[in-house]
């Protein structure tokens, strides 16, 4: 049996497992994605049917520990994949933690999944979890999809923001305090974020900050929301916690998209001028 454990990797968690009788038919269909935006933006698709390709790409979000969405009809999870077996042909991914929330996953007919490691897009659709237990605790357990699909849009184009000069974010947390923030990449779908304001470690998945401004030296500034879909922890050379927050843009006015565009369009031609 070829199995892979997301706990094994990360110190914070210690694997062990049991697993619940798999009954269920490994046939899903790719559907569109009921969160997606509506931009126009033809994607480049990249589907891998075969299960052990599968396995690996599932695996990779497993080790990195990145945040996915889980949708069903009618509302959504934000999970990470816990365990992978190949040989099986099955996943595991973590409970919700909200009971009515996890009742409605357990219901749901089709989850569809996506997340956002690197600027590519995985989204990939399975038939009805079921319920099982990992490391002691409730978990879900899904087939592997028929087809995972990558998909690189223009939206997820992502480029680094200068370091010298850095750009700034700044707006207000949930709770009303003001923050300062660096802008570490950026795309016309979303910005990263880096700071060590130990305030973020208790921002919760999918938070909305409203009326953020990011500024920038040459086009000004650009107000818009932003959701936090991914936060990583990383430690400095002398021990100090650095984070880096990976935001969606929830809203994104014109006047805002066209900036960004003239900017991202500079940046990208000043880095190739730079390795020429």
């Amino acid at each position: 049996m070829i199995r892979f454990d997301a706990r094994r990797r990360q110190p914070w968690r210690r694997a062990s497992k049991t697993n619940t009788a798999r009954t269920m038919n490994n046939h899903q269909t790719h559907d569109q994605d009921v969160a997606d935006d509506t931009r126009p933006a033809a994607p480049v698709d990249f589907g891998r049917s075969n299960p052990l390709e599968i396995g690996v790409s599932l695996r990779n979000l497993a080790n990195r520990g990145d945040f996915l969405t889980a949708e069903y009809h009618g509302g959504q999870i934000v999970t990470r994949l816990l365990d992978v077996d190949v040989t099986a042909h099955t996943f595991i991914f973590d409970w919700g933690g909200v009971a009515e929330q996890n009742a409605e996953v357990l219901a749901a007919p089709k989850l569809i999944f996506h997340a956002a490691p690197d600027g590519v897009r995985v989204e990939f659709s399975t038939t009805t979890a079921r319920r099982t237990t990992f490391d002691g605790r409730p978990a879900f357990e899904a087939d592997f999809p028929a087809v995972l699909y990558y998909m690189q849009r223009r939206e997820y184009f992502r480029v680094e923001a200068p370091v010298l000069d850095p750009y700034i974010c700044c707006g207000e947390l949930p709770d009303g305090e003001r923050f300062r923030f660096e802008v570490h990449d950026l795309s016309l779908g979303g910005v990263a974020l880096r700071t060590m304001d130990d305030r973020v470690a208790s921002l919760a998945m999918g938070v909305t900050l409203h009326d953020v401004e990011l500024h920038f030296s040459t086009p000004g500034k650009v107000t818009l929301d932003l959701k936090l879909v991914s936060h990583r922890q990383s430690a400095t050379s002398k021990g100090d916690r650095r984070y880096t927050l990976g935001f969606k843009f929830a809203s994104m006015p014109g006047s805002a998209e066209n900036t960004l565009q003239r900017l991202i369009t500079q940046l990208e031609m000043k880095r190739r001028s730079l390795v020429r």
